[in-house]
């Protein structure tokens, strides 16, 4: 008898545990838009700041992570990256590839895993905190690359599978180009959003879309979507966002100026 409860504790006390450790909160900084060309001081201003808080369990750059798309530019980020004491993933955006420039999709990876081995290999990817699910979404174009973002049929169908595989977790989906917030500018467009749009519908595991690209500081909640984004971190800004699980998820945020 003194076995089987000794037993029956042992496994309570486990489970207990494991809940708690996946409904602990979740803190991480979103850094978007560094544009980043063989220097960059807000850049290192960012990371110092970054460091100080050891709360943070991990960045997010959100893509234009450099000013221009060659291997030098790039390699000369990711080596101002390793002064970062958190882990980080990288978002695409519309200055990070261009083939023209000998640096597409692949080799920008196969560059990344170069300085950051456990850097996942494809420009859409799933990564998980705690409870949390976060989706890595591709909107760039290596081809012609533009302003303007695009949201392939293929990657909104692996979006919507990735969904349908998770759909008893909460998700964050991460990407360049964001699906609201559009500012009074005739060069913002990304094409297939209303077919994006009607495809999240369909879920109801999306907590937020986190985004940058549009230099402005903005948060909304559209269809139970909390949308945010955030001014480039070329202009001295970054954002640290809070998800506390304790009564939720609940989503917090605040906007750091380095310059101050």
């Amino acid at each position: 008898m003194k076995k089987i409860l000794t037993l029956f504790l042992s496994l309570f006390i486990t489970f207990t545990i494991t809940n708690i450790c996946f409904a602990r909160d979740i803190k991480f900084a979103q850094v978007t838009d560094v544009y980043f060309r063989n220097n960059s001081a807000n850049l290192s201003k960012i990371i110092k700041d970054i460091n100080k808080n050891s709360d943070i369990d991990f960045v997010l750059f959100t893509g234009n992570n450099i000013g221009k798309a060659n291997i030098d530019n790039l390699e000369s980020f990711l080596k101002a990256l390793k002064k970062l004491n958190k882990p980080y993933y990288l978002v695409l955006g519309n200055k990070d590839v261009s083939k023209s420039h000998n640096l597409e999709k692949s080799t920008y990876l196969k560059t990344v895993r170069k300085y950051n081995k456990r850097h996942p290999k494809s420009p859409n990817y799933v990564f998980k905190k705690g409870d949390i699910v976060f989706l890595v979404v591709d909107g760039s174009k290596e081809l012609i690359p533009s302003v303007n973002g695009f949201y392939s049929q293929d990657t909104i169908k692996w979006v919507d599978k990735q969904l349908t595989k998770y759909n008893t977790n909460k998700v964050i989906i991460a990407q360049h180009f964001p699906l609201m917030n559009k500012p009074n500018n005739e060069y913002y467009t990304t094409y297939n959003i209303l077919e994006y749009m009607q495809m999240l519908s369909k879920h109801s595991n999306v907590i937020a879309v986190i985004s940058g690209h549009y230099n402005q500081n903005d948060e909304i909640t559209y269809n139970g979507v909390y949308h945010i984004t955030t001014p480039r971190a070329s202009d001295g800004y970054y954002k640290i966002i809070d998800i506390e699980m304790t009564n939720g998820p609940s989503i917090y945020t605040v906007l750091k100026d380095i310059r101050q």
